[in-house]
């Protein structure tokens, strides 16, 4: 395969793929550069590309497929997992990952990628436990799985866009293995998300086939408290089951969260 045909079948690609599929030749790579420079190519970050040839050269390449290119690790987290999982209230224009490449913050074509760390737990390489695959119409992209998605957008609602637009999008989840949240959370080692969480789980247990063991198992998983629903040391409404302090406007939460 030449390089030109080469763009004409692969969307995004990094330079290892490229490399690894015609070989390590000076010349295709200079072939590369010079499609680069013509237009047929766009360089979106060292190592990473975009083929603007034959059919791609009207096609807006998947911002998620353009960020796995990073690195081999990259994970879609966050709100980009719940866009992902086909649960986001709201389409956002900002690309959230985890990768344990350093990776600086850039744009391409209107989207915004950020890189964030890992969960200390989780690293130094992460944990393919909590995490799945999902193909998108250009590649295959790593997404955290979808109890760990709920998890995260629960516990850091401040990286999802706010509560209102975690609890709309969550309203959507047909249904919630709360084995593998339990064992997503005893990996984060974090009462204050086991509460959150628990709380969140309980409001919606019957619609989302939550058993009561469960739920007894993360209330045994709380510590002393007291914990807070946001980052804010904000004492709202008291909830005792979860040792847990809603603020002022959790009156809205379940209007949200049963959509």
């Amino acid at each position: 395969m030449g390089v030109q045909s080469y763009l004409e079948v692969h969307p995004v690609f990094s330079l290892d793929e490229f490399r690894s599929e015609l070989g390590e030749s000076q010349t295709h790579y200079n072939l590369l550069m010079r499609a680069t420079r013509r237009g047929l190519v766009d360089r979106v970050v060292r190592g990473v590309y975009v083929s603007r040839a034959g059919q791609y050269a009207s096609v807006e390449p998947d911002p998620f497929v353009v960020a796995t290119k990073l690195a081999p690790d990259t994970t879609l987290v966050y709100h980009s997992a719940l866009e992902a999982h086909g649960l986001a209230h709201s389409p956002w224009r900002r690309v959230q990952f985890t990768t344990t490449r350093r990776v600086r913050r850039f744009a391409y074509r209107g989207f915004s990628y950020e890189r964030y760390d890992l969960p200390s737990p989780l690293k130094p390489e992460g944990d393919v436990r909590f995490t799945t695959l999902l193909r998108r119409p250009g590649g295959v992209v790593r997404v955290s799985s979808r109890e760990r998605t709920l998890v995260d957008a629960v516990n850091r609602s401040d990286l999802c866009g706010g509560p209102e637009e975690v609890f709309r999008s969550l309203a959507s989840l047909p249904f919630v293995d709360s084995s593998n949240v339990i064992e997503y959370l005893r990996a984060l080692g974090t009462s204050t998300a086991v509460a959150r969480v628990g709380l969140v789980l309980e409001q919606r247990a019957r619609d989302w086939y939550v058993a009561e063991d469960d739920l007894v198992v993360m209330r045994d998983m709380l510590g002393p408290g007291p914990y807070y629903f946001t980052g804010k040391s904000e004492t709202g409404r008291w909830v005792a089951t979860w040792k847990l302090y809603l603020p002022s406007d959790a009156a809205d939460y379940e209007i949200w969260l049963n959509g």
